[in-house]
């Protein structure tokens, strides 16, 4: 099931951002499950590093360069999205960036851009595996 071109602008951007947080959330632990022979309890800490707001800022800030047009678009719009809520760890900014990375991984998902997905993910794998 993919949300087509057209369909895009139909949809509430923060709608992107609901399903890219389930995507980075199961790529995350995948992957640290994947790397590592520690018990569950110490994959959700160490998942939790990299799942919160502050993280995901961090994380867009370095792929920004290397987004295209329609990806940037999904970025900005989401970014200036109307929210009243802000998570209990983070500052308004946080949020806002880390909700326009999420939008990010939702909207290639949804759109089927699969190959993207996967460059944009493994780019935060590089990542992740440093700041390990």
């Amino acid at each position: 099931m993919h949300i087509s071109s057209a369909e895009i602008k139909d949809r509430n951007s923060l709608v992107f951002a609901f399903v890219g947080d389930a995507v980075f959330s199961l790529f995350v632990r995948a992957e640290l499950a994947e790397i590592s022979t520690a018990k569950a309890g110490v994959l959700h800490v160490e998942a939790s590093k990299f799942v919160r707001a502050s993280y995901q800022k961090y994380l867009l800030e370095i792929l920004e360069p290397v987004l295209v047009e329609d990806e940037l678009l999904i970025v900005t719009t989401s970014r200036n999205a109307k929210t009243n809520n802000v998570a209990k760890n983070s500052n308004l900014e946080e949020y806002k960036k880390s909700t326009s990375f999420e939008a990010l991984l939702g909207y290639l998902y949804l759109t089927g851009k699969t190959d993207r997905l996967y460059q944009i993910l493994d780019l935060c794998l590089e990542q992740i595996k440093n700041d390990l």
